[in-house]
Formats: structure tokens, sequence, C-alpha cells
């Protein structure tokens, strides 16, 4: 995770109401669990009265029937708690599991509704573990923690009650001990909270740095840094383990604490009721039953004490969960959005400027993080010293149908250009338009459903060809998917593999070669069927025989489509209808790529460059 980035100390009882708030749902459920709770608190209360006339009235005046009829009814008591017990968790469960469901949906909802600039400073595995660990804690807390708490609460008030009816004068002297048990509780209260969300922190670190590993593995292995990834596991590990150590040695003093306490008041009543017994003052019934309330009222106060333990977790994991839950999208359909028509292609840059806040992301093509996308909501611009502009004051007009190649050195501005297409990011001044349309007033469904992106990173799926390729659109029949794989030559290396276009690709499509890959990508994008396409690298990762060999399938792909094509090497945009050059976020030259190498000028420069180095293949 970002340590710099802020985070929103929530109070604890907000957060435990809102994650309650995933219950409502079953709240049908969650009253029968209630009712249940009643039925087996009460079931507990009665046991140790019904053992109180046993021994008063079938020992102490030896009633055989009366000790035989308190008898069975203190088993019939019992069964009767056994048997809401086991309906009552039962239905705990099933609402814990169901509302920790809903949870991990709304999770990856909002993960699907973030802009992606949301993704470019939130680490991977931090936001599995919000889905994974963090959800796991609050399935103790809404399963376990509340209904007990209200149970506890109920017994507590009811033993109180007999407590004080039995005998009122030892009740009050066996709450003496209370003080010192309030004190013990709020003391490790005020020290758990810190300790407790520090160890939701660091598993999410644990998760994120594991997650790293495993996708960059291939690069460790290359590299033989399998050390350096020990020793940075072994580092973030450790900060857990500590977190974790820090919370439990709290709860290590708490809980044999508040057993201590209590077992000094079972001391008091044991000395001072036994006394009075020998004296005649208190019947021996009467003591055991007191004895056995004064054993149960502390048994819902350790609970009580354990839940609170739980609450502390539970909050610390909420608060992250909620923090995700209650970010809002940077960049989102302006009220009164309409749908996007059916377009033709033509696209309009109307004096285009996009900058990010930090000075230092100007020097890449990355993504800002969020703070930096602020148009269209009201932000103020950033001052002098932050800004670092990216793209300046960009005009340009592409009719449909046309290719537009954008060129230049890294940094120059060419991805941030075509994302502004997607509205992945929100330019600060100017406008994009498709067919006249302004793409901040039309929703960004229907403008995203009109273009295709083909990314240098394929972006397969761990599954089969033919479901690859049907993401593409989700209801394209068999025939039209092999119908487009045909046009794009993909079919003819599908057809010779064992299990055709069922064939599973498996992680990142490590079972195909670099340019089947990329086939797949491009019969995808095909099948989609878009008026716009943005090609972005797409050819970088193939070797120029390949690279040759793909263009037939490249020409079927931006047939009749306006297309938008990033290339470092210049041999795949020698054909487009117009180049256009960026240096540090500015168009410096466009024309064909004749026109281009005839001015002999900053193209001219790097097509000669990579001629010289064998790149550039007209």
């Amino acid at each position: 995770m970002d340590d710099a980035k802020p985070k929103l100390e929530r109070p604890m009882l907000e957060t435990l109401t809102r994650l309650l708030s995933f219950a409502r749902p079953y709240r049908r459920r969650v009253l029968l669990v209630l009712v249940l709770m009643l039925v087996t608190s009460a079931s507990a209360l009665v046991a140790p009265a019904l053992v109180r006339q046993a021994i008063n009235r079938g020992l102490g005046e030896q009633d055989e029937s009366a000790l035989i009829g308190f008898s069975v009814a203190f088993l019939a008591v019992l069964i009767i708690q056994a048997i809401g017990l086991r309906v009552q968790l039962y239905n705990m469960v099933w609402i814990g599991q169901h509302a920790i469901m809903d949870v991990r949906q709304g999770l990856f909802y909002k993960y699907l509704d973030l802009n992606l600039s949301y993704f470019d400073h939130n680490r991977v595995g931090d936001l599995m573990a919000r889905v994974t660990e963090d959800s796991n804690s609050l399935q103790n807390f809404i399963t376990w923690a509340v209904v007990n708490t209200i149970s506890s609460s109920f017994t507590l008030i009811g033993i109180i009650a007999l407590l004080l009816v039995f005998d009122w004068q030892l009740a009050l002297l066996t709450f003496t001990i209370l003080p010192a048990m309030i004190g013990l509780t709020f003391w490790w209260r005020r020290n758990a909270n810190q300790r407790y969300r520090a160890v939701r922190e660091a598993v999410g670190v644990v998760s994120a740095t594991l997650q790293e590993s495993l996708a960059g593995m291939r690069i460790v292995q290359a590299f033989v840094r399998e050390y350096r990834e020990e020793q940075r596991f072994r580092e973030v590990s450790t900060t857990e383990l500590n977190a974790a150590l820090s919370a439990d040695k709290l709860a290590s003093i708490f809980m044999p604490g508040i057993d201590l306490i209590s077992q000094v008041g079972v001391a008091i009543v044991l000395g001072f009721g036994g006394v009075r017994v020998l004296d005649g003052e208190m019947s021996a019934g009467t003591l055991v039953a007191f004895l056995l309330y004064l054993n149960m009222f502390f048994d819902p106060i350790r609970d009580l004490a354990m839940r609170l333990d739980q609450f502390q977790e539970a909050a610390a994991a909420g608060e992250r969960i909620l923090n995700v839950l209650d970010t809002q999208p940077d960049i989102a359909d302006t009220p009164g959005a309409r749908e996007l028509p059916r377009i033709k292609g033509r696209v309009e840059f109307r004096g285009v400027s996009f900058h990010y806040t930090k000075p230092e992301r100007a020097l890449t093509d990355a993504p800002p993080p969020v703070s930096a996308v602020r148009g269209g909501n009201g932000a103020s611009p950033p001052t002098e010293a932050e800004e670092a502009n990216v793209l300046h004051d960009i005009s340009l007009t592409v009719s449909p149908g046309q290719t537009v190649a954008l060129v230049g050195h890294t940094g120059a501005g060419k991805s941030t250009l075509v994302r502004l297409l997607g509205r992945f990011y929100e330019a600060q001044s100017g406008q994009i338009l498709f067919d006249g349309h302004d793409i901040t007033q039309v929703t960004m469904k229907s403008l995203r459903d009109q273009m295709a992106w083909v990314p240098q990173d394929t972006g397969l799926f761990a599954t089969t060809i033919k479901e690859n390729l049907r993401y593409g659109r989700l209801d394209a029949t068999d025939e039209e998917i092999e119908a487009a794989a045909r046009a794009t030559g993909a079919h003819d290396f599908i057809a010779l593999l064992a299990k055709g276009y069922d064939t599973d690709v498996e992680e990142g499509g490590s079972r195909l070669s670099t340019g089947q890959r990329q086939l797949i990508s491009f019969t995808r994008a095909l099948l989609a069927d878009p008026a716009i396409i943005i090609l972005d690298e797409a050819t970088s990762s193939v070797d120029t025989v390949t690279e040759l060999q793909m263009q037939a399938a490249l020409g079927r792909l931006l047939e009749g489509r306006t297309a938008f094509v990033i290339a470092h090497r210049l041999s795949t945009i020698v054909r487009a209808d117009q180049v256009i050059v960026l240096d540090h976020g500015r168009i410096i030259e466009r024309g064909t790529h004749e026109e281009l190498l005839a001015a002999r000028g900053h193209y001219y420069d790097l097509y000669m460059t990579q001629l010289q180095g064998g790149l550039a293949t007209a």
C-alpha cells in the first residue's frame, strides 16, 4: 500500500452499524434468531432455580417426588435450550455467510466501477485482501459477535435481577468487583483499536507482496532474484507478525485479568454465603443456585469481553472495506448524459490539455494518481509548482475510416492521448468529439461500446480460446467466432490444437506464443465490431517476421474503422492516413509517412534511426 495515502479513521460505532446493514436483507431470519436467543437465554436462567428447588424441597424436605419432578423439569429445560440453540446457530451461520457474500460482491462491483486511476496507486494484493481476509473478519462479527452480545446482555440483566431477588446483600457484595472489570475493559479497548488496525494493514501488505512476486515470477527467476523476494517477503511477514503479537499481547493480559477478577467474586460468595448457610440465614439450595448464577454471571461478562476483541478486529477490517465502498469514481456519467448513437468514426480533439499533479509522473506515459484527475469535478487547478503537463493544446481531426499513427519518444503523451478517448482520464480543458458528440455528455458505456482496444499485453483470461474471443461480444455464436478467426488468420493455428477453440490458454495465455496471443486479441476486437480501434504497441512484442505475417490480420481489423495506432516500430504505421508526431505532449509534425520523410524533420530522424537498426521495414 501507499504509505503516503491518507487513511480515513471512522468511529467504531459508525463502522459496526454500517457493517450490520449487510444483514438487513435477511431481517426475517434475524428476527427468528433473536426470538430463539430469548428462548435459550430464558432456559438458561430457569435451570439454576430448578436446582435450588430440587435441593431445598427434594433433599432438604426428603420429598422424593419433588426431587424427581424438578429433575425432569431441569432436563426438559436443557432439551429446549439445546434444540433452540441448534436452530439459532444454523440461522446465524446462514445469515453470516450470505451477508459476507454480499460484502465481497459489493467490493468486486465497486472495483469494476472505479476508474483506472484508482488501481494505478493501490496494490492489487491489498485490494484482494479486502475481499478475502478482511471479509472473513466481518463474518465472525456478523455471525457470532452481534447475536451473542445481545444474548449475553440479556442473560446478564436476568442474572443480576435474580441475584438481587435471592439475596440482595450478597449480590451487592459481589458487584464490588465490577469496577475492576470495567476499568480493565476500557483500558483494553483504548489500546487495542490502533493495534488491530495495524494488523489489518499489515495483512494487506503481505497479500500485495505475495501477489506481486507470483505475478512477476518469470522476472524473479530470470534475474535470479529469489533471495531478494525471500528477503522482501520476510520483512513484510515479520511486520505482520509483530503487529499480530502486539495485539495478542493485549489479549493475553485482558482475558486472564477478567478470569482472575471473576474468581475473586466466586471466592467472596463462597466465603460469605457459606457463613450465612452455617448461621441458618440462607438455605444450601439458595447458595448453590447463587453460585451457579454467579458462574453464569461471569460467563456473559467474559463473552462480552471476547466480543469486544471481535468488535475491534471487525471495526479495523470494516473500515478498510467501507473506505473502498465509499470511494466515488473520479469520472462518471454527467447528469443527463445520453446514449451515444452508432457513430461513423469521426474524431475531433479541440484544444485538449491534460496534466498530472506530480512532476515526476510527466517523465513517463504512466497514468496519474487519483488526485491528479480533476476534470469535471470543480476542483481548483494545480499550482505552477505541482503541474506536470502531459498534453498541450492538442487539436486534431480524424475522418471516418482513417488510421492515425501516434509517434514519439517514450513519455511524449501517446498513451495518455488515447486513454482520453475512452474517458479513462479526463482532460482539464478542451473537447473530444465523436461524430460531433462531446464524449463528456454521453454515457461511458455507450462510448466504450463503440471502441475496441488491442494492447501490448493481450489480457487473455485463464479459460478457453472460445471464451476469450467471446469476450469481445458475449452473444456471439460459435459460427461468428470462427468466421472472425478466419478473417484474422487465427483459425489456422487454432485448428491445429488438440481441443481447437476449447483449448485452455492458461494464465495470461501462457500456452500460446506471443504472435498467437496477439491474433486472439485481434480477433476479439474484430468480433466486437467497433467503430474505433486503439492499437497500443500491439505488435511491439513480436519479431519482425511474425509482425509481417500479422499485417493481413491488421488490415482486416482496421478495414472501414477509425484507428489510432501507437507503435515504436515505424514499420507498422507507414500506411497510416495521418502520422502525428508528439514531443513532450505537443504535436510537432503531422502528415503522411511520405510527406514527413520528405520534410526531413523529427519523424525522418526517428525513421532513419530505426532503419539503421533494422527495425523500420516499410
